[in-house]
């Protein structure tokens, strides 16, 4: 471990960190409607397989990489490289990683912003009585307000780098511990109020009743990109 790097003080920690960085918007709202479209329960053994052979892989290397080199991707996979007597090149897939991250950021930084946007009028009771149409009005609106979601943008990348710059357990750990929580109690509210407000048996046969006539191709890359999301 190189001098001076930061570790979690706690396997929670790592775990609600971790769990912050997988479950994000291709799992809360991507998810559900790709499985529908592409046969409900069919889509979910495909993801199931998928996220087994290839996500859990990944996952694995990418935690025992981090683990062994104990510095930024580039570094750590030169540490290991050189370990196993292998070439310094190696280091590249560590830039590839920090590219990926970078270019997820870039869209991850504006839907931010919109969450901002959108949490700011539901705490103004901006969304009761709303209509679908309504919704795409006020949406469509945003998206041409191009001042307005450059200041939201930048205010959820300074809440990031504010959590960032406190360090791993002073910022990151701290955060997820609450936030992680704070977001199963509110997926919890959200399911609960979804069974009084009717409809969730339509939801429940849309989501998962099997329809193995849409497996193929274009449904197995829709499974791994869920897989790799």
């Amino acid at each position: 471990m190189a001098a001076g790097t930061q570790q979690w003080s706690s396997r929670f920690g790592f775990l609600m960190a971790a769990i912050g960085f997988a479950v994000g918007l291709g799992n809360i709202w991507r998810f559900p409607y790709v499985t529908g479209e592409n046969g409900g329960g069919a889509f979910v053994v495909v993801y199931l397989i998928c996220a087994f052979v290839i996500g859990v892989p990944i996952l694995m290397a990418e935690v025992l990489i981090g683990r062994k080199g104990g510095q930024t991707p580039p570094s750590a996979m030169n540490e290991v490289a050189r370990g196993e007597n292998l070439s310094s090149a190696w280091s590249w897939v560590g830039y590839l990683n920090l590219v990926t991250a970078f270019t997820i950021l870039i869209a991850y930084s504006v839907v931010a912003g919109w969450v901002l946007h959108y949490l700011l009028i539901a705490l103004n009771g901006g969304f009761e009585e709303m209509t679908a149409s309504a919704s795409g009005m006020t949406f469509d609106s945003l998206l041409a307000n191009n001042p307005v979601m450059f200041a939201w943008t930048v205010g959820a990348v300074g809440i990031a780098c504010g959590i960032i710059y406190a360090g791993v357990q002073g910022g990151i750990e701290r955060a997820v511990k609450i936030l992680m929580p704070l977001l199963f109690l509110l997926l919890l509210g959200l399911a609960i109020f979804n069974v009084f407000a009717g409809g969730m048996g339509e939801t429940i046969e849309y989501l998962f009743t099997p329809d193995f006539s849409k497996v193929g191709p274009s449904m197995l890359l829709a499974a791994i990109g869920q897989a790799f999301f």
